[in-house]
This record gives C-alpha cells, sequence and structure tokens, in this order.
C-alpha cells in the first residue's frame, strides 16, 4: 500500500494567505457598517452630570476632542428631541460648534404649562448653574452662544434668552408660542438677541394663536433686523424640524459683540 504525504504550504504562502484573509475580513467590517447605519452608534461621543441630571455633549465635525473657544448651541431638552438630535447635527455645520443638550425639562408633567411661573423661577435658576457649569468646563466663546428649542422646550429657549440677553448672540425657537410673559414683557431684549421663530402653518397645537403669534414676530423684526418669524406653509408642528439646522447655521453668523 502507497502513501501519499501531504503537501505542506510554503511559510511564504501561509503569511500571504493569512494577509489577504485579514485584509477580506477588514474591508467586510467596513462595508458592513457603511451599508448599516443603523449598527453604528448614535450617543453623543460625551456625558457630563451637573445637579444628578444629564447633559450631553458633542461636536459638530465629529471630533470628540475638548476644545476651547469654539461658538455653542445649547439645545433645551424635551421629551420631544431627546439629545440623538445632537448626533443628527454632527457633519451639518460649516465649522466646529459645540453642541449641547441640557435636560432642563425632563422631570416636567406633560399638563405643566410652559408659563407657569413658579416652575419658571425655579428652571432659570438651575439652567444659570448649569450654564455657569457648562463654560468652567468647556471655555466656550463668550460671543457665540445660542440658545434652542423644540415646542415646549423652544419657549423655554426664547424665555431664557430674554432673561439673561448679555449672555446669548442668537436663539432658534422652533414651533414655540409666544404668549408667555416671560417673553411678552422682554420683548425689547429682543434688540440685542437675533430671535428666529419657526411656525408650521398648519400648526394644531396652537391654532387660535397664531394671529398673536404674527404679531409677536412683526415686533421681534421691529427690535432687530437679523430676527424673523417665519411661518411655514402646509408645515405642521413637528413638520418645522427639518428647518431646524438651517436656521441655527443663520444665527451662528452673529456674535454678541455686534448685537449690541
Amino acid at each position: 500500500m502507497i502513501r501519499t504525504a501531504p503537501m505542506k504550504t510554503p511559510p511564504s504562502r501561509v503569511f500571504e494567505n493569512t494577509f489577504i484573509l485579514v485584509l477580506v475580513l477588514v474591508f467586510s467590517a467596513f462595508a458592513l457598517r457603511r451599508a448599516t447605519p443603523s449598527l453604528i452608534p448614535r450617543t453623543p461621543p460625551g456625558l457630563t452630570r451637573i445637579q444628578g441630571t444629564a447633559s450631553y455633549y458633542a461636536y459638530s465635525d465629529g471630533n470628540a476632542t475638548l476644545r476651547e473657544g469654539l461658538p455653542v448651541i445649547l439645545c433645551i431638552g424635551h421629551s420631544f428631541e431627546g439629545p440623538d438630535v445632537l448626533a443628527r447635527w454632527v457633519g451639518q455645520f460649516d465649522e466646529p460648534v459645540l453642541l449641547i443638550w441640557s435636560d432642563l425639562l425632563s422631570d416636567l408633567s406633560g399638563d405643566t404649562r410652559v408659563d407657569d411661573w413658579a416652575v419658571w423661577e425655579k428652571k432659570r435658576q438651575e439652567f444659570a448653574t448649569r450654564f455657569a457649569r457648562y463654560q468652567a468646563i468647556f471655555r466656550f466663546n463668550g460671543n457665540r452662544v445660542y440658545l434652542t428649542g423644540f415646542s415646549f422646550a423652544g419657549a423655554y429657549a426664547w424665555m431664557l434668552a430674554y432673561d439673561r440677553p448679555e449672555l446669548y448672540a442668537g436663539v432658534v425657537a422652533m414651533s414655540a408660542v409666544s404668549h408667555p410673559r416671560q417673553i411678552q414683557q422682554r420683548l425689547k431684549n429682543g434688540v440685542s438677541v437675533v430671535t428666529v421663530v419657526v411656525r408650521g402653518e398648519e400648526d394644531r397645537m396652537f391654532p387660535e394663536r397664531l394671529a398673536d403669534e404674527r404679531r409677536t414676530g412683526q415686533t421681534i423684526e421691529s427690535h432687530n433686523p437679523h430676527s424673523s418669524f417665519i411661518i411655514k406653509q402646509g408645515e405642521s408642528h413637528s413638520g418645522v424640524a427639518k428647518y431646524w439646522v438651517e436656521n441655527l447655521k443663520y444665527v451662528l453668523q452673529f456674535r454678541k459683540e455686534s448685537n449690541r
């Protein structure tokens, strides 16, 4: 009986095959990552806690390295838009921007009125503490600080901006009402804060107030030539969210010293 000895693969060929296998695996992993974006974590890269509550941060260019002197967009947190909104804003701006999502309103019940004065007094003090902490941690550009929010949180962003107008260069209030006296009693503070309010023509949540909103819009535009009240034709309360980034990019061109 004749036995044939198995052929041995030369060491050079083993190395070559292993190298090719590694390349195939790396390429496959890269292709899978590109083809299935849902597998890519969308959680913002940073988390800090102030007074026991979460604040998430990200950089618009996707670089997670802590950097000083950048403009900052402070997004007031709301159940409608969680911190994942920051991940959707990455790559959307023409310059590096620090993005912070502040979980300011998550403890409020669904029936809380946006103009509840007791709640407002508590929240404005909480945010003052948070703002000071953000400054200490991130050392952002104090002349380029912008507030924003959606719906209830949009009204709060507007209220906070007019409460401390010396701190903010601009505010973008999406689907926000203007009737709270925290806004109406401080409309003149819009002289130094570029204010952009975006409402949907088909917004069914506050249809009875739209005429009042238009009058307030005329007032803020008269106080500051860069401010604008925008009614998006055919858009619902939530539908105007698609215009969020373009209006943030608009206010980013204004600095605090140029608005005084």
